[in-house]
């Protein structure tokens, strides 16, 4: 899927993942993106407790709450940090700093390959257009 030049803020999950760079999306039959499951068919249909307490709670993300970190959300902030090297803290922090648009802007542009213009997939660091393995998600270089 080719980087695109405006910016779907509903593809912004209400964890905080950028639904646009997820493995799931990124497929031949894309997932529609964490927002839009409520209309989806049963196979996107899943119980997210983070969104229900961010929609519960009026709020885009996460990031936009005062309690943030939760419990729930230090669990798995930290198994996309330590899983897939994406640090959810940092990233709200840049939100809330930033601007959701603006952070949404830096991470296509940080994860879109600049050999054909595709994005690549955050979960496996793979290029969704002609395949190239990055050091990123679970192909990163461990220390």
């Amino acid at each position: 899927m080719k980087a695109p030049e405006t910016i779907d803020q509903s593809l912004f999950a209400p964890c905080g993942l950028n639904c646009l760079l997820c493995s799931r999306h990124l497929r031949k039959n894309p997932c529609p993106g964490c927002r839009a499951r409520l209309s989806e068919p049963d196979e996107y249909r899943r119980k997210c407790v983070m969104s229900d307490c961010v929609f519960e709670h009026g709020y885009h993300t996460c990031a936009d709450c005062a309690q943030r970190p939760c419990k729930r959300m230090k669990a798995f902030a930290k198994r996309y940090r330590e899983g897939y090297g994406v640090d959810l803290d940092t990233d709200a922090e840049a939100i809330r700093r930033d601007g959701t648009e603006r952070f949404l802007r830096a991470q296509i542009e940080a994860y879109t390959c600049p050999d054909c213009g595709h994005l690549i997939d955050l979960h496996f660091g793979c290029c969704s257009g002609c395949g190239r393995q990055y050091p990123i998600g679970k192909g990163r270089t461990r220390e």
